[in-house]
This record gives structure tokens, sequence and C-alpha cells, in this order.
């Protein structure tokens, strides 16, 4: 029987091969990298997974912090702190209570602690 940790690492190896391959695959729009996740070592294994639904990613739990910190620096990127969360466009204004990650930034003495 595999562990659960044997299974993360197993897991975690498959990503990063596939993020490795295509940094974008999970960032970029569902449907363009659709047969390529479907068509996925991982995708395998997750239909052999017993979970009674269909799965689902959540790009913070599939993508490098590193690259996700990267895409704040991205103009269209606002934050709220109210709401605690994310608003990404390019063509439409934030919503109120959001601001540009980057103005954010701006208002901290060394952009590398706001980032940390």
């Amino acid at each position: 029987m595999v562990s659960d940790k044997q299974c993360n690492l197993k897991l975690d190896k498959i990503r990063a091969s596939m993020l490795l391959a295509d940094p974008v695959l999970v960032t970029a729009p569902h449907y363009d990298k659709l047969k390529k996740l479907i068509d996925s070592p991982l995708y395998e294994v997750f239909k052999m997974m017993p979970k009674p639904a269909i799965h689902h990613t959540h790009l913070t739990a599939c993508a490098d912090k590193k690259f996700l910190l990267k895409l704040t620096y991205h103009d269209q990127v606002y934050y709220s702190q109210k709401e605690n969360a994310y608003y990404v466009n390019k063509t439409k204004p934030a919503p109120p209570g959001y601001l540009s990650v980057n103005t954010l930034r701006a208002y901290s003495k060394d952009s590398r602690v706001f980032d940390d």
C-alpha cells in the first residue's frame, strides 16, 4: 500500500514534469490546454483515485509560488484586502475596493519585503 506521503511525492513529480514541459499549462485558458490535461499521466492517476466526483484543481495548488508571484507584476492584477481576493482583467477596470498589486507594492520601501 502507498502512503499519503508517497502518493504526494509521486503526484508532485508528475506535476513538476508537466509544468517543466509547459509552464503555462495550468494558467492558460482552460480549453486551450484541456486536451493536454486529459491526455496527461496526472489525469490517469485522477481517474483511478477513489472519489465519486469530477476532480478539479486550484491554481495555487498547481503552480509554483515563484511563478504566481511573477504574475502579480502584471498591471492587470488587482487585490482586495477586504475580500482577500485577486482580480485579473486586461479590458475591464477592477471592482471597487481592489487596488493594483503594483500600486500596493510601491507603498512598500522594498518590493522584496512586500513579496515575502
